[in-house]
């Protein structure tokens, strides 16, 4: 297939992918044509795509297993929207292009390419941090391939969670490093060191993501909220910092009584704002199934102090007292 097909092809998945309706016809078929698109190209099916790099914050998942979250569509759509809608705002307000800093790209940097779809360089600048160095190989073909080397300022390969940003000119951060319950991987650790250096004015895609203790009882498939764990935005972010000497982040910890019967079972439950228009709630996406909680008492009222923790596994540590 030719340059100029390819690039055809990913127009039109582009179209589909930012139409504003949340549901229609041509949605599910835009993500996974998109998907098979670049699957169809490169092979990433091999052991190094599936082996994860450790950080000191949390694990960078292997080329392969980033490449596969394209397919969620629902998560595919609603990031690459709100980024678009991202870049149209503060184009509105600039005189020069939109600056993107996309911390995490995976093999692909799959919620930049249908912006540059649908813009010209001279609105929209990417600069690319990604750790894994299959990835970052199989992205500069990306690039070639959709012949894209006008909408990109730079690549580094590096461990967003502890890049020092050379410059302030930024306008704009995304970063999809994130599992549910925000266990595992790095997203707090990276927006944290980002938002660290950079202006407040800096937008932070996603907004806000708030993790919930809550219980199920029963057949009930809908989760009672016990209370609130961490509503991690822009406002928490620099609270964050600003009592956290020298970046090693400190977060508040919580004690918390639940009330359990024998039939419940107490969870964590992960919702997303993106941005305005952009959510991604209970089971929308892998990012919002609900992560087991394991306590030894079954039934009364039981007593927890939770916190958050950045260490190699990242998430939240919950002591049963």
């Amino acid at each position: 297939m030719k340059k100029a097909e390819f690039k055809e092809r990913l127009s039109q998945y582009s179209l589909d992918i930012l139409n504003p309706e949340n549901f229609h016809d041509k949605l599910a078929p835009a993500v996974m044509g998109y998907a098979d698109l670049l699957f169809e190209e490169f092979d990433l099916d091999s052991s190094a795509g599936r082996t994860h790099i450790q950080t000191l914050n949390g694990n960078a998942i292997g080329t392969f297993w980033a490449a596969k979250c394209i397919r969620e569509i629902f998560r595919t759509q609603r990031f690459s929207r709100a980024l678009y809608a991202s870049v149209l705002g503060v184009k509105d307000e600039n005189r020069g292009p939109v600056h993107v800093l996309y911390a995490g790209t995976g093999p692909f940097a799959a919620l930049a390419l249908p912006i540059m779809m649908m813009l010209p360089p001279e609105d929209v600048q990417f600069t690319f941090l990604e750790i894994n160095p299959e990835s970052i190989e199989i992205l500069e073909r990306v690039i070639d391939l959709f012949d894209l080397h006008a909408y990109v300022k730079n690549i580094h390969q590096c461990d967003a969670s502890l890049w020092d940003v050379p410059s302030s000119e930024i306008d704009i951060v995304i970063s999809e490093t994130m599992c549910r319950a925000l266990v595992a991987e790095p997203q707090v650790a990276i927006m944290l060191n980002l938002a660290s250096q950079l202006p407040k004015e800096v937008v932070f895609l996603p907004e806000e993501i708030k993790v919930s203790l809550c219980k199920l009882s029963g057949n009930s498939r809908e989760p009672q909220r016990i209370a609130e764990l961490i509503n991690f935005n822009k406002a928490s972010m620099y609270a964050i910092i600003g009592n956290s000497p020298m970046r090693n982040w400190n977060f508040d910890d919580q004690d918390i009584q639940a009330n359990v019967s024998e039939d419940d079972q107490l969870y964590l439950m992960t919702e997303i704002r993106i941005n305005e228009g952009n959510t991604l709630d209970l089971e929308e996406s892998s990012l919002n199934l609900l992560e087991k909680v394991k306590v030894k008492k079954r039934q009364g009222m039981v007593n927890l102090n939770i916190q958050y923790s950045l260490d190699k596994r990242p998430g939240f540590k919950i002591i049963e007292r």
